[in-house]
């Protein structure tokens, strides 16, 4: 029995490639289960501020694959849920910049509101309906606090606003909710 063998150039490759591999699956899991915990949030914020769920699905498509992309760029700061929202935002914009573009785009979702139309609104339907009839900004802020629960620091991290602006949105998207919402309520008491 003699000195171990030095390992070949061949053999030492394999090993950095098999220990790649093999940290790369440990990252593909780990992010697969971030993917679980957060998608739900970013799918709600993604259809409250897309135009059309098409177009929701995209944007959230694409947050993740950008997520996946830019992994390494997670300071930790802050949530990794509000990154992702952070993300979700830019994408949703970007969607939506594209279909407009779009010629055949517009017609494509003409065609899907029809269909929307025809299964009959339900109660939660015409609540996020509501909702999506607000302003762009005091849309994201309800959808923030009221939808997924997140506090005014929180959410104003994501939006990258002071607290103030966001409660100030929240107090006015809320108040718009509430007017819609009385002719509503006086027709369902008479």
């Amino acid at each position: 029995m003699g000195a171990s063998p030095v390992p070949s150039d061949q053999g030492r490759r394999f090993h950095c490639r098999a220990r790649r591999g093999l940290l790369e699956a440990v990252r593909d899991r780990r992010f697969e289960q971030l993917v679980r915990a957060h998608q739900h949030a970013v799918r709600a914020y993604a259809r409250s501020m897309a135009s059309t769920p098409a177009n929701a699905d995209d944007a959230v498509q694409e947050t993740f694959l950008r997520a996946w992309r830019y992994l390494d760029s997670f300071r930790g700061d802050g949530s990794f849920e509000g990154w992702l929202i952070r993300i979700c935002r830019r994408c949703v914009i970007d969607v939506e910049t594209r279909e407009r573009r779009s010629a055949d785009a517009s017609a494509a979702a003409a065609a899907e509101a029809a269909s929307h139309e025809a299964e009959g609104p339900d109660e939660r339907g015409e609540t996020m309906a509501l909702v999506a009839g607000l302003p762009p900004d005091q849309r994201e802020v309800v959808v923030l606090c009221g939808v997924l629960g997140y506090d005014y620091e929180s959410a104003a991290a994501v939006l990258d606003i002071p607290i103030g602006t966001v409660r100030s949105r929240l107090h006015r998207g809320r108040a718009a909710l509430a007017q819609a919402l009385e002719p509503e309520a006086r027709r369902a008491t008479a």
